[in-house]
């Protein structure tokens, strides 16, 4: 219960922007080896493979869209809104709803000059792979 959500913010952050001065951040830690860690967890704990394979193929979809710069505040619901998606086929609760809010709550303190010291891009990343993570997690229990 704990793996999933904490591998979730920790490669969440490593997938987004860049690390360091010298670590640039790849991609594809949170669009392609965090869904198979999905697929991989769900198969161990559920044994229902099209449900571990639409988590995973949801997943790689939602963590793929863009909600950077140039982006819209609408569009950037919406892909708060595929968040939340990423854990349906195994069932729904508070955290698919937890999850849109958190997004974007997320987004506007990292974006609010008073709170953006605060809440720095970074965690902001991780936070919102804990969501996900979280609410797969919860599902399991």
């Amino acid at each position: 219960m704990v793996f999933i959500p904490g591998i979730s913010f920790i490669l969440f952050a490593l997938g987004g922007t860049q690390i360091s001065n010298t670590i640039s951040g790849w991609k594809g830690w949170r669009r392609i080896v965090l869904p198979i860690i999905y697929v991989i967890s769900l198969l161990i704990a559920l044994n229902a493979p099209y449900r571990a394979f639409y988590v995973g193929l949801i997943a790689w979809g939602a963590f793929s869209l863009g909600y950077g710069n140039g982006k819209t505040w609408l569009y950037r619901f919406m892909v708060g809104c595929t968040y939340a998606l990423i854990s349906i086929p195994i069932g729904f609760s508070m955290w698919n709803i937890v999850t849109v809010v958190g997004f974007i709550t997320l987004f506007i303190l990292s974006n609010t000059p008073l709170t953006s010291k605060y809440f720095v891009w970074k965690i902001c990343e991780g936070g919102f792979g804990l969501l996900c993570g979280i609410q797969i997690a919860y599902l399991l229990l």
